[in-house]
Parts: C-alpha cells; sequence; structure tokens
C-alpha cells in the first residue's frame, strides 16, 4: 500500500517538513496502515518521503529516519518486505541492493 511518511507515527506529523496540511490524509493512513499491519493478509507499506516529477537515479534510502525526495521502486517484488512498512527516499544505494538488505 503507498502510504506517508510518518503515516503510524501522529507526534511527527506536524514536524516533518513538507508535510504540513495533510493531517486529514494522515488521520485516513493512520487507520488503514494500522488495520493492514494486524491483518492476516500480507501487505507491504511504502512510506515515501515527498514525490517529485524528477528523473530517477535507480538508488534509494530506506527506514534511515530522515526526510527527503523519494523515487518509485518496484517494492512489491521482493518476497523480504512483506508485512513491513518501509520508509523510502532518495538515496545514494542501488534499488535492488537496499531492498534486499530489508
Amino acid at each position: 500500500m503507498l502510504s506517508v511518511l510518518f503515516s503510524i507515527e501522529p507526534s511527527r506529523w506536524r514536524t516533518s517538513k513538507g508535510l504540513d496540511g495533510l493531517t486529514d490524509y494522515d488521520i485516513a493512513k493512520f487507520f488503514a496502515d494500522n488495520y493492514l499491519t494486524h491483518a492476516t493478509l500480507d501487505y507491504t507499506i511504502l512510506q515515501p518521503t515527498v514525490m517529485t516529477d524528477k528523473s530517477g537515479t535507480g538508488k534509494i534510502t530506506v527506514d534511515d529516519g530522515e526526510f527527503g525526495y523519494n523515487p518509485a521502486s518496484e517494492i512489491l517484488k521482493y518476497q523480504n518486505t512483506k508485512r513491513k512498512i518501509i520508509k523510502m527516499r532518495e538515496g545514494s544505494t542501488p534499488i535492488d541492493e537496499a531492498l534486499s538488505r530489508i
């Protein structure tokens, strides 16, 4: 599921640059993501940072707690991402390498 950065961390909603004004969306994603994490379904929740229309570099950073810009990815082809919440942004590690290490 495509989510929003910090969807299950309400204390960070108003402190994240670029995410101001998304409170209604944050609330909706909070409940959707929490529901999914307690379901018996396989899931992957991608929490991207700010998305842009600039060309991708093919490199990312995952789950480092920092805020930045997010590229698109083919996250679902990685079996090790099932039942996980992944924070992703533009970075310096090739996508295949970063996602295979999760």
